[in-house]
């Protein structure tokens, strides 16, 4: 008959819970210092579950470097070969180790966070109930920090390698927006790019930037704000959004589980311990070197573009394999080769968008398909225009701007210029953005001149 498998030791468990107390004890103290005087010294202008629930864009942060040094700590063997061989000889399957770990991580969070909300709700009143959402929040945020921490030690045999996977866990859509926006909108005059949605796909500057998880309804007459005057409002429209992520940290978990099962544990002081992250994480990082050198082309002029980005790739590759195979003996005929096929290829990708194939950059909307159009520049603030014809005489500048990129900019312009933006909102939901240098001498000059007349009779 086959045993049950236990998924906690207590044994090891209490070691977690004695050897890191420490870390408990910091995390608190620094809890106490920073919810507490913020409840408490906000009473005389706003309420103290108010200036609570804006603490939590800060608080964040905290669980974001918290659970990456939690899950460090907890499973710090995973980095030493002697000391992972040497744990994982002892009569305890990985289930327990594994459970017995996680359960404590939780605890290290949760319960500074209830001790925090108990000593936070004498300053709240008659509102003390909204500390129990506070600290669902924070429990609820830990959980996929917690999760992504875990699961990026389980892909890693080294603590910077941890680190660097935490960090593109965490980023990985900014750090798309920011290619994309590095290598490819300059080939790209005049297209601005909308990195609002990403937001969605990056957890962490999500919750940073949006925080409504609940709120409270003030009386507007009143100076002097007191418990008498605020009213709890209700659940925020965040708490969806926070259930998921949570519930993606606890995916996480599970699948680190997995990869604990299966890991070898010769892997302990590699630089990526599962083969198969290897080629996205050389890739990755190739990438972000290129782009990275491919920044500083503008101090050499628009020729330097390709040598640069060219030579962060061939950096980037190179590095990349240091760090994965642990030597600098890399350079290899079989690794020259693989180096100029990254090159090649990520040079061939710029062709069809510096030559317009997919019509982004001569893209100007039909007036009917716009429901308004926001512009600003030369002598406008940002002006809404809703009228038809105002539109329509603000897709004909743009389509003049088009056809003049080639000779109107900030350089070319024998005469004074205009820097103008203009963001289309269509019916559909879609936000079109562009911006371009207008000589004044030109059609689109004329046209601009004749828009800011009609704006200011406004």
């Amino acid at each position: 008959m086959k045993s049950r498998i236990s998924f906690f030791d207590r044994a090891t468990f209490k070691k977690d819970i004695t050897r890191f107390l420490p870390l408990w004890v910091l995390y608190t103290v620094f809890l106490l210092l920073c919810m507490i005087p913020t409840a408490a010294g906000s009473s005389y202008y706003s309420h103290p579950a108010r200036a609570l629930n804006n603490s939590l864009s800060g608080l964040t942060m905290a669980n974001l470097l918290y659970a990456a040094l939690s899950a460090q700590l907890l499973f710090g063997e995973l980095f030493n070969s002697r000391l992972c061989n040497a744990l994982h000889a002892m009569p305890m399957t990985r289930e327990a180790r594994f459970g017995s770990h996680i359960l404590a991580g939780i605890l290290f969070a949760w319960i500074p966070n209830l001790l925090t909300t108990v000593l936070m709700m004498p300053y709240l009143g008659s509102m003390w109930y909204t500390c129990l959402l506070w600290l669902a929040v924070c429990s609820l945020q830990y959980l996929f920090f917690f999760g992504a921490a875990v699961f990026s030690v389980m892909c890693t045999g080294s603590r910077f390698a941890m680190v660097l996977v935490y960090g593109i866990i965490n980023f990985l859509a900014i750090a798309v927006f920011w290619f994309v926006d590095t290598i490819y909108r300059p080939l790209m005059p005049g297209v601005q790019l909308d990195a609002s949605f990403l937001s969605t796909f990056c957890p962490t500057v999500q919750m940073i930037a949006e925080n409504d998880y609940f709120f409270l309804s003030v009386s507007p007459s009143t100076v002097y704000i007191d418990s008498r005057d605020a009213a709890f409002g209700g659940l925020g429209e965040d708490w969806p959004y926070l259930f998921i992520v949570a519930g993606v940290g606890i995916a996480a978990i599970a699948v680190s589980l997995l990869m604990y099962r299966k890991r070898k544990l010769e892997s302990a002081g590699d630089f990526i311990a599962v083969r198969w992250i290897e080629p996205i994480f050389l890739v990755l990082y190739t990438l972000c070197a290129g782009a990275f050198l491919a920044v500083f082309s503008g101090l050499f002029g628009n020729e330097a573009y390709i040598v640069f980005l060219s030579l962060g790739i061939v950096i980037g590759f190179f590095t990349g394999k240091m760090l994965l195979e642990r030597t600098t003996r890399v350079f290899r005929k079989k690794n020259f080769l693989l180096a100029g096929i990254f090159v090649v290829a990520m040079l061939f990708s710029l062709v069809p968008i510096q030559n317009d194939w997919f019509g982004i950059v001569r893209y100007v909307p039909d007036a009917q398909d716009v429901e308004y159009v926001q512009v600003y520049g030369y002598e406008i603030s940002r002006s809404k225009l809703t009228e038809p014809e105002d539109i329509e005489l603000v897709c004909q500048i743009h389509d003049c701007a088009i056809e003049n990129l080639d000779h109107d900019n900030e350089n070319t312009c024998r005469g004074a210029h205009y820097y103008t933006s203009i963001e289309y909102h269509l019916k559909n939901g879609q936000t079109v953005t562009r911006r371009y240098y207008i000589c004044n001498d030109s059609v689109a000059g004329d046209l601009w001149t004749q828009l800011i007349k009609i704006i200011t009779k406004k």
